[in-house]
């Protein structure tokens, strides 16, 4: 079946959108009302004009001249625009576009350049979750083959970007509508790829392209899937988020780091060991831990954030699936939100004035980052006065070593 004139010029209206005709035809450079009659089939356009259309829109130049169906339905533009029409209103609708046809242009150039695109990402055919419980348990099945997969062990993951990528996804952030933290995006021309809001926190904009990778592992059947708050409570969305809570903050990962912190050993314990000298015997004993010791601070769950790359929240629900903290002091801490946050924020930007030229050290070797939060925990615990304190905070050289005195009694 030909695709007449006015079928062409119906799905050159559909790709346009929101996208004015005057934009359209300077991108041609010819008059706005020659876009028009194009709509209307009422002239004809050319190769050149559908491709440079094409860009503009979005959209494979396929799209326009096919006559199947399917490959409407199969559009993960035109499925997006299905699942959120409000989104196809607003100025993301150009940006979403653009960044697919950059899918696009890059997938053809892999293959122009005879570099295929990896496909070697497993995929996950897991029935639908049937509650809350099950979409945690597979979330976090998957996340830790993948991990073992990826040879990732328990150690932090530095550039999830470029992890991404290797995988053959693309990766990227865009400014999206507020309630909407990410996207995933599958098509056949470009692959898989995923989209965070780029208008958020980049620690909450890793966990959103890790939340969106999980997508790519596990409903890879759908050619759109949106992650806003209209659909949090989707089994498919918690699986997601316990995906990516599991691949950024492994358990045993976060257990080595809160015990290289003198953290998470519980108050009391019993130990016991053979007799070199008695095989049938041994001996048991007790250990006890300093009064109030054990105690998951504000620094605490904010150098578990800082060290896995996610945001405080984030760290205080990964402690509490972990058993780490129960929900009321998970409650306790996230009303310290602020004052973690700019407990960072003092390390970060006491680290960044301090280095004259070049790359800045790895957070890991600042000393900041290993003797402050010391410092306060052993001020936290009456073991070392204010002043003393205050005399450490001018020796790792913060810039008001007063100010981290004051922070250390807001956060109690």
């Amino acid at each position: 079946m030909t695709m007449t004139a006015e079928q062409l010029g119906q799905r050159m209206r559909i790709a346009r959108g929101q996208i004015s005709q005057d934009l359209a035809a300077a991108q041609l450079g010819v008059p706005r009302s020659a876009i028009s009659l194009m709509e209307s089939g009422q002239r004809q356009i050319s190769t050149l004009e559908l491709t440079r259309l094409a860009t503009l829109y979005g959209r494979p130049v396929e799209w326009f001249v096919s006559t199947d169906d399917a490959a409407e339905q199969g559009d993960p533009v035109q499925a997006l625009f299905r699942q959120e029409p409000g989104l196809a209103a607003s100025t993301a609708q150009q940006q979403v576009g653009r960044c697919v046809q950059l899918f696009r242009d890059g997938s053809s150039l892999l293959r122009l350049l005879g570099r295929e695109p990896v496909s070697g990402l497993p995929r996950h055919d897991l029935p639908p979750p049937r509650s809350t419980g099950s979409a945690i348990d597979q979330g976090q099945m998957v996340a830790e083959q993948e991990r073992r997969r990826l040879d990732l062990g328990n150690a932090p993951i530095r550039d999830l970007t470029d992890l991404i990528g290797s995988q053959g996804v693309w990766a990227a952030t865009l400014d999206l509508p507020q309630d909407m933290s990410g996207l995933f995006l599958s098509g056949k021309d470009f692959g898989l790829a995923v989209i965070a809001n780029s208008q958020q926190d980049f620690r909450r904009c890793r966990f959103s392209l890790a939340h969106e990778y999980g997508h790519a592992l596990m409903d890879r059947d759908q050619p759109a899937v949106i992650t806003q708050s209209s659909n949090r409570r989707d089994t498919r969305e918690q699986r997601a988020n316990a995906f990516a809570a599991t691949f950024l903050m492994p358990a045993d990962g976060m257990r080595e780091f809160l015990h290289g912190l003198g953290k998470g050993h519980g108050s009391r314990r019993e130990e016991a060991v053979p007799d070199a000298l008695a095989n049938e015997e041994g001996v048991r004993g007790e250990l006890r831990t300093p009064p109030r010791s054990q105690i998951i601070t504000v620094i605490d769950a904010a150098l578990v954030a800082e060290r896995f790359g996610v945001s405080y929240p984030a760290a205080l629900w990964r402690l509490l699936g972990l058993g780490q903290i129960n929900p009321a002091e998970r409650e306790a801490l996230q009303k310290q939100t602020p004052a973690a946050n700019r407990y960072i924020s003092e390390v970060r930007r006491a680290a960044d004035t301090s280095q004259s030229a070049g790359t800045p050290p790895p957070r890991d070797a600042d000393l900041r980052w290993q003797i402050l939060p010391l410092a306060m925990e052993a001020w936290r615990r009456e073991l070392i006065t204010s002043g003393r304190l205050t005399e450490i905070a001018r020796h790792l050289e913060f810039p008001d070593a007063d100010a981290i005195l004051e922070l250390a009694e807001l956060m109690g």
